[in-house]
C-alpha cells in the first residue's frame, strides 16, 4: 500500500516538474491543474500589437478617405451639374487673371473729389485698370485728359474720344473695356464671371438693353450708359475703326452717348448680347436697387417698362443675386454697397460653391430678340 502511494507521488512530481520548466502554454496548463478554471488574461506579443495597430490605422484612413469621397460627389450632384473651381485658388482671383477688365470713367473735374475719388476707393479698385475720363489732371485720379469740353451735349464725342484713347493706348493691358459713369457702382467680380464664357476675341458688347428705335432693323437694341456697358477686345477693334465712317457712326459730337455708341456698334455689325442671368433676371440696372424690387414705385406707364429691350418686371425676385451694375449711387452709398458686399457676415448662411459657366464658341452664341412689345 505505502510502495502504491509512493509511485503516485513521485508521478504527480514528474508532472509538476514538466509543467513548471516548459512554456508560457504549460504554465497555463498547471493554473488549470491547480485551480481548476481557465487563465481569464491573455498578453500580445510585440508583433501581434503592432500588426494590429496598424490595420486599426489603415481602416480609418480608408473610412476617411471613403467619406470625403461621398461629400464631393454630393456637392457635386446638388450645384447644377456645372464646372467646379479647384481648391486652393479663390475664383475671383482667378477671374481677375483670366478676365481682364479695363474700367473708364465719364467725369469731370467738379466732380473728382466728391464722386470720382469715392469711385476709386471702392469698386475702382478692383478693376485690372481704372482710368477717369475728364478734362483737367488730378493728383488723387488716374486721369486721362481729353480735349472735348465738359458739357453734357458733347458727350458723344467724350466717349468717342475716350474709347479712341483707350484702343491706341491701352489696348495690351485689357480684354475687356467698361464704360461707367461717376454715378455708377459695379460688382467688378460677377463682371467677370459674366464674360468668362465669351472670347474677348468674339465682337460683342453687355449692358442694359434698351430699345434702338431709332433704327430701321428689326431687334436693335443699345446700352444703358448709366449702369455702363463693357465691350470686347474686338468690339473695341471693330467700334474705333468704324467712328469715321459715317455711314454707320454719327460724326458730330453732340445727341445722347449711349444711343450713339449702340446705333453706331449695331451697324458695325457688333452683337448686343443678353447680359441677363440663367433665370431672365436683371444684373445690368439703370436705376437704383429699390426701384425693380419693389413695383410700387413705378406704374405700369413708368418709362422704363416702355424702353427696356426686354421685358422688365418689378418684384423682390426680379434682379440677379449676381448683379453687375446700378446707376444713380450716391458717394455715400458706394461705401455702403462695398461694407454690405464685401464685410457684411450673415451666421448660419450657406456657403456658396463657386463654379465657372461654360465656354461659348462663336458659332454657340444666341441672342433673345426683344419679348417687350
Amino acid at each position: 500500500m505505502s510502495e502504491h502511494k509512493i509511485i503516485l507521488e513521485e508521478q504527480l512530481h514528474d508532472r509538476l516538474v514538466s509543467v513548471v520548466g516548459s512554456t508560457a502554454k504549460k504554465r497555463d496548463e498547471l493554473h488549470v491543474f491547480l485551480g481548476g478554471a481557465r487563465p481569464s488574461v491573455y498578453r500580445l506579443s510585440r508583433r501581434h500589437l503592432l500588426m494590429f495597430l496598424l490595420i486599426c490605422g489603415s481602416s480609418l484612413i480608408l473610412l476617411y478617405a471613403y467619406w470625403d469621397v461621398m461629400m464631393l460627389s454630393a456637392m457635386g450632384a446638388g450645384s447644377d451639374l456645372e464646372p467646379k473651381m479647384s481648391a486652393g485658388e479663390p475664383l475671383a482671383l482667378k477671374l481677375e487673371k483670366e478676365v481682364r477688365v479695363l474700367c473708364w470713367v465719364l467725369t469731370t473735374p467738379k466732380y473728382h473729389k466728391t464722386r470720382a475719388v469715392h469711385i476709386q476707393r471702392t469698386w475702382g479698385k478692383r478693376c485690372n485698370k481704372i482710368y477717369f475720363m475728364t478734362s483737367e489732371p488730378d493728383d488723387e485720379l488716374e486721369t486721362i485728359v481729353l480735349t472735348k469740353p465738359d458739357k453734357y451735349e458733347v458727350l458723344w464725342g467724350k466717349t468717342k474720344e475716350a474709347f479712341t484713347y483707350i484702343y491706341e493706348n491701352k489696348l495690351d493691358e485689357a480684354d475687356w473695356f467698361m464704360k461707367a459713369d461717376d454715378d455708377t457702382y459695379v460688382f467688378v467680380e460677377n463682371l467677370r464671371h459674366m464674360l468668362y464664357p465669351y472670347s474677348p476675341d468674339m465682337p460683342i458688347h453687355f449692358g442694359f438693353n434698351y430699345k434702338l428705335f431709332s433704327s430701321q432693323a428689326k431687334n436693335a437694341s443699345y446700352m444703358s450708359g448709366g449702369s455702363g456697358y463693357v465691350l470686347s477686345r474686338e468690339a473695341l477693334r471693330l467700334f474705333v475703326h468704324g467712328l469715321n465712317d459715317s455711314s454707320k457712326c454719327r460724326q458730330e459730337d453732340d445727341h445722347a452717348e449711349d444711343v450713339e455708341a449702340g446705333a453706331c456698334l449695331f451697324h458695325l455689325g457688333v452683337p448686343a448680347g443678353d447680359s441677363r442671368d440663367s433665370k431672365l433676371r436683371n444684373r445690368f440696372y439703370p436705376l437704383a436697387p429699390y426701384s425693380q424690387l419693389l413695383s410700387k414705385y413705378n406704374g405700369m406707364d413708368f418709362w422704363l417698362f416702355k424702353y427696356a429691350y426686354y421685358n422688365p418686371r418689378a418684384c423682390m425676385d426680379c434682379l440677379s443675386n449676381y448683379p453687375v451694375a446700378f446707376h444713380y449711387v450716391a458717394p455715400e452709398e458706394l461705401y455702403e454697397y462695398d461694407y454690405l458686399n464685401y464685410k457684411f457676415e450673415l451666421f448660419g448662411r450657406t456657403p456658396v460653391v463657386e463654379h465657372l459657366p461654360e465656354k461659348i464658341a462663336p458659332d454657340q452664341l444666341s441672342i433673345p430678340i426683344s419679348d417687350n412689345r
